[in-house]
């Protein structure tokens, strides 16, 4: 099993690396782009079993977090891959990424201290 430090790290750098791979980008790009699309589902996916597993590990659940958002998340891409909505997945990279992998950040030094 993993530590939490180095879940929230994972959960953390695969968040960085989702936004990275939409940035600079348009939402017509993204959605003409498969690899671009699957490796941000990728990432994705890497954060929210992450962040599943921290979130088994941590109670109570620090607030700010949309874990169970997150989770749903990851099993919609995992189980219902045929009806991912790209603009979705564009919009969460674009905009929720980053923020998460702050949180994920701020936690870490926290549970660190």
């Amino acid at each position: 099993m993993r530590s939490i430090a180095d879940l929230l790290a994972d959960a953390r750098d695969y968040a960085r690396q989702a936004a990275s791979y939409a940035q600079g980008m348009e939402f017509s790009e993204f959605a003409a782009d498969s690899m671009r699309r699957q490796a941000v589902c990728f990432c994705l996916v890497i954060v929210g079993e992450a962040c599943d597993q921290i979130a088994a590990q941590i109670k109570p659940l620090p607030l700010g977090i949309p874990w169970r958002q997150i989770k749903a998340m990851r099993n919609f891409i995992v189980h219902v891959y045929w009806d991912i909505e790209d603009e979705i997945v564009y919009g969460v990279a674009r905009s929720e990424a980053l923020v998460l992998a702050d949180q994920l950040d701020e936690l870490r030094a926290k549970l660190e201290a």
